[in-house]
């Protein structure tokens, strides 16, 4: 059976954690907002009649600068006048950087006005279902792309209004526009074995007798089981279709090593940190942070897992012109490098690098110094696969057990 027409397999373990982010923020949010009213309320009841009127003065906000002033073929700032554009994002420092990179400057210089709320696939779903799209453009896990498409949710990209020019081949999908990439690493601590040799990728990950401690991957077989094959002996070109009853035979000569099966993104990087474990395989964007903040912590590049998120449009989207053309203006060199001037992740277009200073581009996955170390999740083939092999795995792990 064509994989296009297969039904939808549960979304994988990240869609639950985003969900669980989401309702973090929100609980996050509404916490704020309560405090500040009992402070007001509080404040309020301590001030007396006699209290002095005179007024206070406070220092004036710090206005945050411009981060894109211009982008080229954008330079008209009533194309979009009175038009409206919903996006869907993340949340978090990730949208907060989408802001500033993205929407800001949208807005400046289209004179349309963003609208962004948090990512929610299971509502987007039943809009679609109910024909009452509100959504112009999501920004959606990459892996979900494929079975979004599958619903119908989302349908085709008409990349005759975006110029794919120098947009790395990654980042084109029929159904999905990559808005940024990250990598799944290897990180090691970097003070542990004698001579100061760290190991060089997932062939030494595998080798207990030359780097001794513990291990942690992640509990997902996307990646891991490619990350088996590499370190058995497969080129990166080889990857796909994965040798399943290989890689599974690989993970048997790890399995007395692992000592811890990760499924949030918080976990490796703080057992790294404090110690509990020597290496473990983790998104670049977590681990660059507590490096970052003198983490005694090192990230090798070889056979890292490249994925990433997709701007997706929704079927029934109200405002289609709009949402290609936001599209456009996302993929653009200007404002993909000022996106990853803020955050850890890659830009999707070739020329943003050459904005970027040298020492940012090597905490980058997509840079030219970087790509050719690594391999890119095949989605198509996971999209076919991964009910079955989901399965597998989940039973090869409890047989660890």
């Amino acid at each position: 059976m064509d994989a296009r027409i297969r039904s939808l397999m549960p979304f994988p373990r990240k869609i639950a954690e985003m969900h669980a982010l989401q309702h973090r923020i929100s609980r996050r949010r509404l916490l704020q907002t309560a405090t500040l009213a009992v402070a007001s309320l509080a404040l309020t009841a301590c001030q007396s009649d006699d209290a002095d009127p005179s007024p206070t003065s406070e220092p004036e906000p710090t206005a945050t600068p411009v981060l894109v002033e211009t982008v080229a073929g954008y330079d008209d700032p009533t194309r979009w006048e009175g038009h409206t554009l919903s996006v869907t994002s993340w949340g978090g420092e990730y949208q907060d950087a989408q802001t500033r990179a993205l929407f800001e400057p949208f807005e400046r210089l289209t004179g349309a006005k963003v609208d962004v709320s948090l990512t929610d696939l299971d509502a987007l779903r039943a809009d679609v279902e109910a024909g009452e799209v509100s959504i112009d453009v999501c920004d959606v896990l990459a892996e979900d792309v494929l079975p979004l498409a599958n619903l119908g949710v989302i349908g085709d990209i008409d990349y005759d209004a975006i110029d794919t020019t120098d947009l790395l081949p990654e980042a084109v999908r029929e159904h999905g526009l990559a808005s940024s990439f990250h990598s799944t690493v290897l990180a090691c601590r970097a003070d542990l074995w004698e001579g100061g040799v760290l190991p060089s990728g997932w062939a030494d990950f595998w080798d207990v007798e030359r780097f001794p401690g513990t291990r942690g991957l992640h509990r997902d077989p996307q990646g891991t089981l490619e990350f088996a094959l590499i370190a058995d002996g497969v080129a990166l070109e080889d990857l796909y279709p994965l040798d399943v009853d290989r890689a599974f035979a690989s993970l048997d000569k790890l399995r007395e090593s692992i000592l811890l099966w990760w499924e949030q993104g918080a976990q490796p990087t703080q057992m790294i940190t404090s110690g509990d474990i020597d290496m473990v395989s983790v998104w670049n964007s977590r681990i660059e942070r507590i490096h970052s903040e003198g983490a005694a912590v090192t990230i090798q590049w070889n056979g890292g897992a490249i994925s990433g998120d997709a701007w997706v449009i929704p079927n029934g989207a109200p405002n289609p012109e709009l949402a290609l053309d936001f599209l456009n203006f996302a993929s653009r060199p200007e404002t993909g490098a000022a996106f990853s001037s803020l955050v850890p992740f890659g830009p999707v277009n070739s020329r943003s690098f050459d904005l970027l200073p040298a020492e940012l581009r090597a905490s980058l996955p997509t840079s030219p110094e970087l790509r050719p170390k690594q391999f890119v999740i095949n989605y198509d083939w996971w999209f076919a696969n991964r009910e079955d092999v989901g399965i597998r795995f989940e039973e090869w792990l409890s047989e660890s057990t």
